[in-house]
């Protein structure tokens, strides 16, 4: 499975999901055809683990990250870091709940709570963290396919 934000994972192959799970979770088809109505509940069903991140997991939406545009709602854990990283995609970021401390590096320092919205070009290293009181759950926007760039 690839990494994911280092904070997400967005490849969901080789899970064995139970039929109620599996239909709270887009199928493969779904995610990958945008001219289909897709429906995925936030509350219930299996939210997977980001690989490489303890304290987060997220839902797959729509789109495939190995092949083109993709979304996907991630869930921190309050207090939950992630490191410096770079992705070849810019990246839209929606708050929904939770407060998170996002930095782009260039200057931008942002408080991400629900409504808020960062955008950041391709290659902007970025890094945070999950503030105290409560769980973040923001949605990610990627425009091209995923990729993930440890570091500065």
């Amino acid at each position: 499975m690839r990494m994911r934000h280092l904070m997400v994972a967005a490849a969901v192959g080789g899970l064995l999901l139970t039929a109620s799970e599996a239909s709270a979770q887009p199928s493969a088809e779904t995610r990958a055809t945008a001219d289909k109505p897709v429906y995925v509940p936030l509350h219930g069903g299996r939210w997977l683990p980001c690989d490489g991140l303890p304290g987060c997991t997220y839902k797959p939406l729509r789109g495939n990250p190995e092949t083109g545009p993709s979304e996907s709602v991630y869930r921190l854990k309050a207090g939950t870091k992630f490191d410096p990283h770079w992705h070849t995609s810019p990246e839209h970021v929606l708050g929904i709940s939770g407060r998170l401390a996002w930095n782009v590096e260039g200057g931008v320092r942002a408080r991400i709570g629900q409504g808020d919205y960062l955008y950041y070009p391709s290659k902007a290293v970025h890094w945070g963290k999950c503030l105290k009181g409560a769980d973040c759950v923001y949605k990610v926007y990627d425009d091209l396919p995923y990729d993930f760039h440890a570091g500065r």
